[in-house]
């Protein structure tokens, strides 16, 4: 017969090796399916994510490569496919943004994720005109 303190024992280890793994399961990060092909894709077809915008520019938001609950809160910031976005200030850590009037900053890793396609600068557009 099992004495009540080593039951007590064997409920602890088994307490502890369940919150062990559920700990390390919900720390792996989750790849997104297919993110590579659809950024060659989206290269290929002349967009570039933010973080290589340059400052200054106007640029058009295209799309977002990130986890729906990511997108979720982008879209509550105002970053919507179509939206104008300029990098005001991108010194190596977050970029600010402007966007709809607004100051947005965006981590580098989260900024890798969104594409956008490069306005036209204005003194090509009126040289053309």
């Amino acid at each position: 017969m099992i004495g009540s303190a080593t039951l007590w024992i064997v409920v602890i280890v088994f307490g502890l090796t369940a919150v062990i793994f559920v700990t390390r399961r919900l720390s792996v990060p989750r790849r997104l399916p297919a993110v590579d092909e659809r950024a060659a894709g989206l290269t290929a077809a002349g967009y570039l994510p933010l973080v290589d915008c340059p400052r200054d520019q106007d640029a058009c938001l295209h799309c977002l490569l990130v986890d729906h609950c990511v997108v979720h809160r982008l879209v509550e910031l105002g970053l919507t496919p179509g939206t104008k976005v300029r990098v005001v200030q991108d010194a190596g850590g977050p970029m600010l943004l402007s966007v709809r009037g607004s100051r947005v900053a965006l981590g580098r890793d989260l900024a890798e994720r969104v594409w956008v396609e490069l306005s036209e600068p204005a003194s090509n557009a009126l040289s053309r005109g």
